[in-house]
């Protein structure tokens, strides 16, 4: 069975889609960190001066236009039964705990002493 673990991912409003890999690429001048750095400047980053760490200039572009990480969940998991038969499927027993039900009603307010 595949499980997915939860990474943080770079997220903001204007580009949900910035993730580790491209904040790797501008911290090692990798291919493609041009238009990562011109989405960066257009979201209100300073410009980087000549010279600048790439990792230090990242660090202070993204508090500079007010990025957060966010926890990504993980992947997708997909189970399926193996066996000759329906019957033999149906007697595989999965690894994975029963979920609850959805909750019908929200959570009581706290009580105040």
């Amino acid at each position: 069975m595949a499980s997915g673990f939860g990474a943080l991912r770079l997220r903001d409003f204007e580009n949900p889609r910035a993730s580790d890999r491209t904040a790797q690429k501008i911290r090692r001048q990798e291919q493609g960190h041009q238009y990562a750095e011109a989405q960066l400047i257009a979201l209100g980053a300073p410009v980087p001066r000549a010279g600048c760490n790439p990792a230090v200039w990242l660090r202070e572009s993204l508090v500079a236009v007010g990025a957060r990480n966010v926890r990504h969940r993980g992947a997708h998991r997909y189970v399926w039964r193996l066996g000759r038969s329906q019957r033999e499927r149906e007697q595989i027993k999965l690894g994975l705990p029963a979920k609850r039900p959805y909750p019908k009603q929200p959570d009581p307010e706290p009580i105040s002493v």
